[in-house]
């Protein structure tokens, strides 16, 4: 049996993972891209997108039109994003492009709520977690 090495301490790797939501390491970042939105290309993964949720592509299915792992697939739609792609996600549907401010507004309330239950969770963990021999 071949050994196996030990992921990085940190090193996420979902195993079971399905949603067609976002999945991508938190950005600590402070910087700010001033480029005008006129000025940005659209990338790869937008190009493909259609607008409103009912014209969404599920993950899997962006992962064939790309032919790359789903994982990279991610983390292209996270570096499009914050270049000012306004790629929008739910749970249901996949991944598309907002065709009203209530598709953004909706995708923004999700996306703060999410980011509240895992500070909440890493919160609790760091405040009461302990090793267990």
């Amino acid at each position: 049996m071949p050994k196996r090495k030990k992921a990085a301490h940190g090193a996420g790797t979902p195993g079971r993972q399905t949603e067609t939501g976002t999945y991508s390491r938190a950005s600590t970042s402070n910087y700010q891209d001033t480029t005008p939105v006129t000025d940005r290309q659209p990338g790869k993964v937008e190009r493909l997108l259609s607008r409103g949720a009912v014209n969404a592509i599920p993950l899997q299915h962006l992962v064939k039109l790309t032919g790359e792992p789903a994982r990279q697939v991610r983390q292209q739609i996270q570096a499009e994003r914050l270049r000012g792609a306004p790629i929008l996600a739910d749970n249901q549907n996949g991944y598309f492009l907002p065709s009203s401010q209530a598709d953004v507004d909706n995708f923004v309330r999700s996306m703060l709520h999410r980011a509240y239950e895992i500070a909440r969770v890493a919160n609790t963990v760091r405040l009461r977690g302990r090793l267990i021999d």
